[in-house]
C-alpha cells in the first residue's frame, strides 16, 4: 500500500498568519510575562521590542512590582490593509497582581502589525505588537 502525500500548500503560495494566530500571539505576550520570561515579551513587539518605547531592562522594570496577571481577549477586529501591511485590533482586559497583594484592573486593545510585500521574510510576516491603549478599570 502507498503512502498518502502529505499535506501541503500549493507551490509558491505561502500561508498567511490569520486572526487566530494574532489571538495566540496576545496569549503567547502574557505566558512570556507570567513566566518571568520579559526578553522573550518583549521581543514579541514590533521591531524587535523597539515599538514599546523602552528598552529591554526598562520593559522588565515594569513588571517588577507584578507577582501576576491574566488575560481576557475579546473578538479580534477586521483585518485593516494598508500599502504592503496588515493591522489588527485585540481587545483585552488584564488583571494583575501586586507584590503588596493589590490588583489592578485595565481594559483596551492591541495592535498588532505584520508586513505581507514580497519577499518579506517569515519573521516580518508574524504578527508583532504594534501598540498597546490599556486603561485602568475599577477591579
Amino acid at each position: 500500500p502507498s503512502t498518502p502525500p502529505a499535506a501541503s500548500s500549493p507551490a509558491g503560495n505561502v500561508v498567511e498568519p490569520g486572526p487566530g494566530d494574532a489571538v495566540q500571539l496576545v496569549r503567547d505576550y502574557y505566558a512570556a510575562i507570567a513566566a518571568r520570561d520579559y526578553g522573550r515579551a518583549y521581543r514579541l513587539w514590533s521591531q524587535d521590542g523597539a515599538a514599546s518605547n523602552q528598552s529591554a531592562q526598562q520593559f522588565a522594570n515594569g513588571f517588577a512590582d507584578t507577582t501576576g496577571s491574566s488575560v481576557e481577549i475579546g473578538t479580534p477586529g477586521d483585518e485593516d490593509a494598508g500599502a504592503g501591511q496588515r493591522y489588527i485590533e485585540i481587545p483585552v482586559t488584564v488583571t494583575a497582581t501586586h507584590a503588596d497583594g493589590s490588583r489592578h484592573r485595565y481594559a483596551g486593545s492591541y495592535i498588532l502589525h505584520r508586513t505581507v510585500v514580497d519577499g518579506a521574510s517569515a519573521e516580518d510576516r508574524a504578527w508583532r505588537i504594534n501598540s498597546a491603549k490599556l486603561r485602568e478599570t475599577t477591579p
